[in-house]
């Protein structure tokens, strides 16, 4: 297990993670539910949950709080509020998710699986022109292999 797999496993005893299905179920319940995607800019924009919030994983500390550039209103006065972080696979959402936890979130849970699982179930996604994604595309998009010359030798 690397470094990063660690701090993961580490993360999750720490954090809640919900199933796409139940999200799912929730989003159309909840209507103060927050979906937040940390994913980059480029991912937003080939694939979302609809009506989730952006806010890429290198500006989420300060987009939590008041008095800074970063500020997003609507996350820094959240701290009770119901939160679902979400990335590709569900790992980059677990560490996002214990950070906010750290800052006095109280329920901030990982979408598990991330937008792969989403998709893996059929579930819709839109772009940024907010059109729906082709499941198969975004399946081939989100399944593609490691760059050979990012492999371990």
């Amino acid at each position: 297990m690397d470094g990063y797999q660690r701090l993961v496993v580490k993360a999750l005893r720490e954090v809640d993670e919900v199933l796409p299905w139940d999200l799912e179920e929730e989003i159309e319940q909840d209507l103060n539910l927050i979906v937040l995607d940390i994913r980059e800019q480029d991912e937003f924009d080939m694939m979302h949950i609809k009506n989730s919030l952006h806010v890429p994983r290198g500006r989420l500390e300060g987009a939590c709080v008041w008095n800074y550039d970063d500020t997003i209103p609507i996350l820094a006065q959240a701290r009770d509020q119901n939160i679902v972080v979400v990335c590709r696979s569900g790992n980059r959402s677990v560490l996002a998710a214990l950070t906010m936890q750290q800052m006095g979130f109280s329920q901030v849970r990982s979408l598990k699986l991330g937008i792969k699982g989403w998709n893996d179930n059929d579930l819709e996604m839109l772009n940024n022109q907010g059109n729906i994604v082709d499941i198969n595309k975004a399946d081939e998009w989100l399944n593609k292999a490691v760059a050979k010359d990012k492999l371990k030798p």
